[in-house]
């Protein structure tokens, strides 16, 4: 009994303001014995206040513990609390290896959810020490929705994930900060790709450049370049993570599920256990459409886009549009142009392509059949684009042959033995 109050058990019933079917995980139920303390997290400073009682009515503020540093906190932390007390953090950029470190110090702590915690801040006066007690209250009110925190595995995915994200960004901006100089000047590059040195040359004919200009265009260059080469690198480090994961290897067999949505699948779902069945992979993701009702003359239909992980529903959109393109060669692509036809929208067809997918990745990670795979010229054509991506210093050092055909069966060899032993 002991073991089940100190971890977050999920719920079947959906919490306020959430919709049917998506994950929740509550906290533990208020110690008996032991505090509750309420901890809001800065960059640099933290406040904890520190309760004793089990309901917002018997709830007795001990202590308040303003602007602390790290340090300070955590050994506050160690020298006066034990495993009967329970520490609470509202979600943010640093609550997760803050609660981290707590439970290193073999103490209990959950992240609540931010949004859940934060209806509650719309009062007259909101401050650090307000801050760390409503944190408590709120969580004392009952049926407090927290976050699951994934593994180490998962965090080193989510971590690169975040930074692919990031280049992909910082590249498209370089790019677009080129060709806003070059339009001053009326300088069109049209369909040419800038990252080329003959692209380079053709721009620096255009016209005469006086020599701060093409200082100018040297640092435009250099940075187009940097974030050009930086995402590479960082392909090749997803290549090198699809390759060490048989999972990721075989969702690339799936229909529409190339190399960045498989390495991003396994990275932000992490441990599949926590979803049940595939309609709460599907809310947690936000491909469900929502509803408001209320008596007879409310009947709001939200469809999706408002909730769930929006990474993820982009990526999987993208590959949506991509099944949809190869027509009606697939049973998917054929089912989802039905769809169009008698909706009239493309865009309902796309996301329920989509969550097609994210049901076939559902299946798949559980170690079912999947029914939407990929032809195998279509699979071999991915694995090329993989074994490419990686180069031949990194399928060396990966034990893979040097030979691009050869690695291509290699890979394939691998998925069907993973498959083979999964199903038995």
């Amino acid at each position: 009994m002991k073991k089940q109050q100190e971890e977050p058990k999920r719920q079947r019933p959906p919490g306020e303001g959430r919709l049917e079917g998506a994950e929740i995980y509550f906290a533990p139920p208020p110690p008996s014995k032991g505090r509750i303390i309420g901890l809001d997290c800065h960059p640099d400073t933290f406040t904890a206040a520190v309760f004793r009682g089990t309901t917002p009515h018997d709830a007795r503020k001990l202590s308040s513990h303003p602007d602390m540093s790290l340090k300070k906190l955590l050994d506050w932390a160690a020298r006066e609390f034990t495993r009967d007390d329970l520490f609470l953090l509202e979600a943010g950029s640093n609550s997760f290896e803050i609660c981290r470190r707590l439970q290193g110090l073999g103490l209990r702590a959950v992240v609540m959810e931010s949004c859940h915690v934060g209806k509650h801040a719309r009062t007259y006066a909101d401050n650090d020490k307000l801050a760390a007690a409503r944190i408590a209250l709120v969580y004392l009110q009952g049926n407090a929705p927290c976050v699951w925190q994934p593994d180490a595995i998962t965090r080193e995915r989510r971590e690169l994930l975040h930074a692919y994200n990031k280049c992909v960004v910082d590249r498209t901006a370089a790019t677009n900060s080129l060709k806003g100089y070059l339009n001053q000047f009326a300088v069109r590059p049209g369909n040419r790709s800038l990252e080329t040195e003959a692209a380079e040359a053709w721009v620096m004919r255009q016209r005469e450049w006086t020599v701060l200009q093409r200082e100018l265009l040297a640092g435009y260059y250099e940075n187009l370049r940097f974030q050009t080469a930086r995402r590479k690198g960082l392909l090749r480090l997803i290549g090198r993570q699809i390759c060490a994961e048989p999972l990721m290897l075989r969702c690339l067999k799936l229909l529409g599920i190339g190399q960045i949505n498989a390495f991003a699948l396994l990275a932000i779902i992490g441990d599949v256990r926590r979803f049940e069945n595939p309609a709460k992979l599907v809310a947690y993701i936000g491909l469900n459409p929502g509803q408001r009702e209320s008596g007879r003359g409310k009947h709001v239909k939200l469809g999706v886009g408002k909730h769930g992980r929006k990474d993820m529903r982009n990526l999987l959109i993208q590959g949506a549009h991509a099944v949809l393109r190869m027509g009606r060669e697939t049973a998917l692509g054929t089912w989802g142009w039905k769809i169009f036809a008698r909706k009239g929208q493309r865009n309902i067809a796309v996301t329920a392509v989509a969550r097609k997918l994210l049901v076939q990745v559902w299946h798949l990670l559980t170690g079912n059949a999947p029914v939407e795979l990929e032809p195998g010229k279509s699979l071999a054509t991915k694995l090329q684009k993989l074994a490419v991506t990686l180069g031949k210093k990194l399928r060396a050092e990966l034990s893979l042959p040097a030979n691009l055909a050869a690695c291509v069966l290699h890979l394939q060899t691998q998925i069907t033995q993973h498959a083979e032993s999964n199903t038995a």
